[in-house]
Order: structure tokens, then sequence, then C-alpha cells
């Protein structure tokens, strides 16, 4: 793929789909910092062995009974400390988390020529409202589309084809910016969108090599330059 490739956007016919976690903000970093704080309340173990037990496929990358798992395989059962740990793991979440530099900048900008954009986000709605406002960019958003709305989980066609449907649009008038190939680029790539792969955010550096974003994104604010709205020749 030439990374200089430009695709000049016609910006009232143009939609961007956004991932959420790890794309416009450091979420793993954010959640190493809350199994920290939560072993610390536990009073056993470290914050990266709570993190693993949050990476196991058994009750899901947020579920508190990952922490409950982690207290129970040490002998403890205190109800009330598993409350203050959950309590605590999830106020250091979300105060950990602040936009990529340049997202703000970015979104504004799309904003302002009037590109539609939506977030399409494995996170549930309880998390992801939550987050949105916290980073400050909800307001950028025409709609915010979650597993508990669309019924499914990437890579599940669902999300997209709904967050499309919220914009009046179609594949091939959209863009969609997500840290994994997996999740986000493969059914972009597949429903014919131009995709971006936020590689600054995929933390798990898994490589697929038979999966080709359209664009590779070191930097968010690069994204200007691929459609063609940073002011560039």
């Amino acid at each position: 793929m030439d990374e200089s490739l430009v695709r000049r956007i016609n910006p009232q016919e143009c939609v961007c789909l956004f991932d959420l976690d790890n794309t416009l903000y450091n979420f793993v970093d954010a959640k190493i910092a809350a199994c920290r704080q939560a072993a610390k309340c536990i009073g056993t173990g470290e914050g990266m062995e709570l993190f693993r037990y949050f990476l196991r496929d058994v009750h899901g990358f947020e579920h508190h009974d990952n922490i409950r798992d982690f207290m129970e395989d040490r002998g403890i059962r205190d109800g009330a400390v598993l409350e203050k740990a959950c309590r605590e793991y999830d106020a250091v979440k979300l105060a950990t988390i602040d936009p990529y530099p340049g997202v703000l900048s970015t979104l504004e900008t799309l904003k302002r020529s009037g590109v539609k954009m939506a977030v399409v986000t494995d996170a549930e709605s309880s998390h992801a409202f939550k987050r949105l406002e916290k980073v400050g960019i909800r307001r950028y958003f025409e709609s915010v589309i979650t597993p508990d709305i669309s019924g499914k989980r990437k890579p599940a066609y669902d999300s997209f084809l709904m967050a499309l449907e919220s914009l009046g649009s179609l594949p091939e008038h959209a863009w969609v910016v997500g840290d994994s190939l997996k999740r986000e680029i493969e059914p972009g790539n597949q429903l014919g969108m131009t995709t971006v792969h936020a590689v600054y955010g995929d933390w798990t550096d898994i490589p697929y090599p038979s999966i080709i974003p359209t664009f590779v994104l070191h930097s968010f604010p690069d994204l200007l330059r691929f459609m063609g709205l940073d002011g560039g020749d």
C-alpha cells in the first residue's frame, strides 16, 4: 500500500466510523492502571496479574467477575473487599483515559468540513458514553453504536451497517478507523469501505498479512491528509 496516496473526499458525501478504545484514546494503559489500583485495594498480587484475567475469554474484557476470580484464586472471598476493588477499578479506569494527541482538533476539522461521524464500539453503552464524555468528544458523533444496541459484536457487520443507516450513507462513501485488523479493518474491507488502521493503538501486535488496510495511521491528525483535508496540494 502506498501511504502517500490521498483520497480526496467530498465532505458532504463522506462519513467516518470510529472505533473507540485504543483508537481515540489509550484504553489499555488506563485498564492496567485500574488493575494496579484494584490489586492494591485487594492487598495481594500485581496489577498485570489481574490484567491477564481480563484477557481470558471467560467473562469478557470489561466484566467485574474477572476481579472476583482473581480474588478467589488467592483465597479471598470478602464481598466488601470485592465491592471496593471494583469501585476503585472503575474510577481509575475512567479517570486515566485522555484523547490521543490531535484527536480533538482532527474531529473538529472533520465536523466543520461537514463529515458525518459515528462511533462503532464493542464497549457496552454504559461504558461508551461515560468515556466519550470523559475525553470531551461526545458532541462530534451523530450516533454511537454498541453491541447492546446492534445485538452483535465486531467483526460482525451489524454495528457497521447500523451506523451507516444512522448517518444515511452507504459503505462506498464510508471510512472506518480502528486499531484492530480483525474487528475493524477486515469487515470494513469486506463491506467496501475505505479502511484506516490506527496502528498506534494496536497493542496486541498480532500480524494478519492477508488483511490490508487502505491507509496505516501512525498519528491521528494524518487522517486529514489521507482525506485531502489538511490544506496540502
